[in-house]
């Protein structure tokens, strides 16, 4: 009979550990999905600043400028690639994150892209700065959602019955010796 037992018992440890062990490798490929993500995202951030930037100064090559701005465009595609892996790995609350990300900062690069062709008047600087400031919104919402979403907040429990008579008496004794009133 002890030896039917010692066999479940090791069979069910088994099953356990091959469960946590999946839940180990999916959160390791979790990590390293939202890691590139957000690698990406911020990567391309960077190079639409700095571009925003160059843009903004008075002498510019126009070439130069025209050759990054196709540039930034391109970029897009790899940027969906990484995205669309998010997307699948879920869950979905990051996986929209990740996508209004890539959408805000494909935005902001057409209209950089308008801006220049227009000729870079003063007046619609302000739209594009309105779409910066909205693509950088969206990837600093990804990157909190990918935190949550990997190091969840520990819910709240009630305490253990036995710790909460513990400190009952314990509260009990400390106003028998202040000679407190009961409850």
């Amino acid at each position: 009979m002890t030896a039917l037992g010692g066999v479940a018992g090791g069979v069910w440890v088994a099953r356990i550990d091959e469960r946590g062990g999946r839940v180990l490798e999916q959160e390791r490929v979790r990590r390293s999905v939202y890691g590139a993500c957000a690698e990406a995202l911020l990567v391309r951030r960077h190079a639409v600043t700095r571009l925003m930037d160059a843009l903004n100064k008075p002498r510019l090559d126009v070439d130069w400028a025209r050759e990054r701005l196709e540039h930034a465009q391109a970029a897009q595609d790899e940027l969906g690639a990484v995205v669309g892996a998010v997307a699948v790995e879920g869950p979905e609350k990051v996986a929209d994150c990740a996508v209004a990300a890539a959408d805000r900062l494909g935005a902001w690069v057409e209209e950089m892209n308008w801006w220049f062709e227009l000729g870079r008047p003063h007046d619609q600087l302000r739209i594009v700065e309105e779409q910066q400031g909205r693509a950088l919104e969206k990837v600093d919402e990804f990157l909190e959602q990918c935190r949550m979403a990997l190091y969840p907040e520990p819910r709240w429990q009630p305490p253990h019955p036995v710790k909460r008579l513990r400190r009952q008496l314990g509260l009990r004794r400390t106003r028998k010796r202040m000679r407190l009133p009961r409850r």
